[in-house]
């Protein structure tokens, strides 16, 4: 299973490894493969004792993020929408890629 890391090499050369699901948690290693190394082993203790759970929570109905709910739910276009955003967002990261080399 694959788990967003930041990894932050540190001023005194060393690396910092952040699990992105536990920001309150990080290690440090003297390497990158070692900083990785270790958040592996952190996050493989954190899946052991966490558990990831649902809780209903009462939202007046009056609630102003309610009157949105489901707008596009039978919107025929929707699917389309979707595509061309993910298009676009692709031709942005190709294009920034070529300006930065």
């Amino acid at each position: 299973m694959a788990f967003d890391v930041i990894l932050m090499q540190q001023a005194n050369n060393g690396y910092l490894a952040r699990p992105v699901l536990w920001p309150d948690t990080s290690v440090q290693g003297a390497t990158r493969q070692e900083a990785l190394e270790r958040v592996q082993v952190l996050i493989r203790d954190l899946l052991s004792r966490t558990q990831l759970v649902q809780v209903e929570v009462d939202v007046p109905a009056d609630h102003p993020w309610l009157a949105k709910a489901g707008l596009f739910a039978t919107d025929p276009t929707w699917d389309d929408f979707i595509q061309r955003m993910a298009d676009f967002r692709r031709h942005l990261d190709e294009n920034e890629m070529v300006d930065q080399t």
